[in-house]
C-alpha cells in the first residue's frame, strides 16, 4: 500500500514538474501563444502608468482608453509602477499566483466527484497547463485570468455549499461564493452574470427567507460601486471595440452570438464526443423548431472576418473556403449539442444562456472561453462523467488540448 502511494505521488509530481517546466520555459522565451498577449500587456502597462501619474482623471475617463478590460488590475499594477518594480518580477509573481487556479479547480473536482479516482481528477486539473489562454495570460498578466481565478474559487465554495450538511456552515459558504464571484466580476465583468445561476440555486434551497434576502442584499451592496461607476458615471468601458461596427446594432446581434459562441462550445466539447454517444440525436418533433431557429440565425448573421475573432471554426471556414458554409454546418451541429444539453436539465439551460449572454461587445474571441468552458463543463454542468473520468479517456483531452496548443503556437 505504501509503495503504491509513493508511486502515485511520484507520477503526480513528475507530470506537474514537466508541465510547470514547460510554462517556465515559455516565460523565458516570452511565449505569446494567443498572438496579442504581449501587445495587450504593454498597452495595459501604459494605462497603469497613467493611473500612477493621475489616478482620478484616468479612472473617470477610463472608457476613452483603448481597452475594454476592467480598470481594477491596472490600478493594482499602478502601485508597482510607482515603485518602478521590474516587469519580469511582476510577471513571475503573476505566473505563480495564477497557478492557484489549478489548485482550486482540482479541489472543486474532488468535492464534486468524491467517489472518483483522485489521480483522474488531478490529470483534469492539470489540463490548464496546456490551455493557450492560461499559458499566455500567466506569462503576460491580464485581468481576464484574474476574473477566472476568483470565479473558480467561487465555484469551489458553491460546491461545498451543495455538499455541506451543517446549516450555519452552509450559509457561510453561500456568502463566500457571493464575495468571490463579486471579486471575479470586478476583475472581469463578464463573470457577473453567473450570479444569476448561483442566486437561483440559493433560492431553490432557502426559498423566500431571511437567508436568501441577506444573500441578495450582500450581492447588491458589493455591486454598488460598479453600478455607480458604469451606470451613473456612464463609463461603459466593456463596449470599447476595435471596429467602428461595434458602435452599431451589429455588436448586439443575437444571431452572431448564438452561432459563434455555439461553435466555440462545440469545439471545447469535442473530447466529450469521442466518449459520449448519441449526443447529436434529435427528437423528430424538435428538429423543425431547431431548423427554423437556425435558418433565422443564418439570415441575420453578419459577423465579418475583418472584425477579428469569431472562434477557430469561423476562422477556418473563411481561411479555407473564403465563406461561412463550413462554419454554418458545424454551428448546426453545435445547436443540436446545445439543445440536448439544455433538455437534460434547467441548470444546463441556464448556464448555456449565461455563456452566450456573457459577451456584450462586438468581437467574440476564442480566448474568452478558454479554459473557462472546460472548468464549467466539469464543475457546474450536469453530464454523465462515469465514462469520462477514466485515465485512458482523459488522455483524449490531453491530445486534443495539446494539438490546439501546437496550432496556436504555429499560427
Amino acid at each position: 500500500m505504501i509503495e503504491k502511494n509513493l508511486r502515485i505521488i511520484f507520477q503526480k509530481s513528475s507530470i506537474f514538474l514537466v508541465l510547470y517546466t514547460s510554462l517556465i520555459i515559455g516565460f523565458i522565451l516570452n511565449e505569446n501563444t494567443l498572438g496579442g498577449s504581449i501587445n495587450d500587456y504593454y498597452t495595459h502597462k501604459s494605462i497603469s502608468q497613467k493611473f500612477s501619474n493621475n489616478f482620478l482623471e484616468t479612472l473617470l475617463y477610463f472608457d476613452k482608453e483603448s481597452t475594454r478590460h476592467s480598470p481594477l488590475l491596472l490600478i493594482i499594477f499602478s502601485f508597482f509602477e510607482k515603485f518602478r518594480i521590474n516587469d519580469n518580477i511582476i510577471r513571475i509573481i503573476n505566473l505563480h499566483f495564477l497557478l492557484l487556479t489549478i489548485l482550486f479547480f482540482y479541489k472543486s473536482l474532488k468535492i464534486k466527484f468524491n467517489n472518483y479516482n483522485n489521480f483522474s481528477l488531478y490529470l483534469i486539473s492539470l489540463l490548464l497547463f496546456i490551455s493557450p489562454t492560461f499559458r499566455s495570460l500567466s506569462i503576460w498578466p491580464d485581468s481576464r485570468m484574474y476574473g477566472l481565478f476568483f470565479f473558480v474559487i467561487s465555484i469551489y465554495f458553491y460546491l461545498i455549499f451543495i455538499k455541506e450538511k451543517n446549516e450555519k456552515k452552509k450559509f457561510q459558504f453561500a456568502i463566500l461564493n457571493t464575495l468571490l464571484l463579486c471579486i471575479s466580476s470586478y476583475f472581469s465583468p463578464n463573470f457577473s452574470l453567473y450570479a444569476i445561476f448561483f442566486l437561483i440555486s440559493f433560492f431553490n434551497y432557502y426559498k423566500i427567507s431571511k437567508y436568501f434576502f441577506l444573500i441578495c442584499f450582500i450581492n447588491f451592496i458589493l455591486s454598488t460601486p460598479a453600478l455607480y461607476y458604469i451606470f451613473y458615471l456612464k463609463i461603459y468601458f466593456f463596449f470599447v471595440s476595435v471596429s467602428d461596427a461595434g458602435k452599431s446594432f451589429i455588436a448586439l446581434n443575437p444571431a452572431n452570438k448564438i452561432l459563434l459562441i455555439s461553435s466555440i462550445i462545440l469545439f471545447y466539447f469535442t473530447p466529450f464526443l469521442f466518449i459520449t454517444k448519441n449526443i447529436f440525436k434529435v427528437k423528430k418533433n424538435y428538429i423543425i423548431y431547431l431548423g427554423l431557429i437556425f435558418i433565422i440565425c443564418i439570415y441575420f448573421f453578419n459577423y465579418e472576418i475583418s472584425f477579428t475573432g469569431g472562434g477557430i471554426i469561423f476562422k477556418l471556414s473563411n481561411i479555407l473556403f473564403n465563406n461561412n458554409y463550413l462554419f454554418y454546418f458545424f454551428s448546426f451541429l453545435a445547436c443540436i449539442l446545445i439543445m440536448n444539453l439544455c433538455f437534460k436539465n434547467l441548470n444546463n439551460s441556464l448556464l448555456i444562456t449565461l455563456i452566450i449572454l456573457g459577451n456584450p461587445q462586438l468581437e467574440i474571441y476564442h480566448k474568452y472561453y478558454d479554459p473557462m468552458l472546460l472548468i464549467i463543463f466539469f464543475t457546474l454542468f450536469d453530464l454523465n462523467f462515469s465514462k469520462i473520468l477514466l485515465k485512458k479517456r482523459i488522455f483524449i483531452f490531453y491530445i486534443f488540448n495539446f494539438l490546439f496548443l501546437i496550432a496556436n503556437i504555429m499560427k
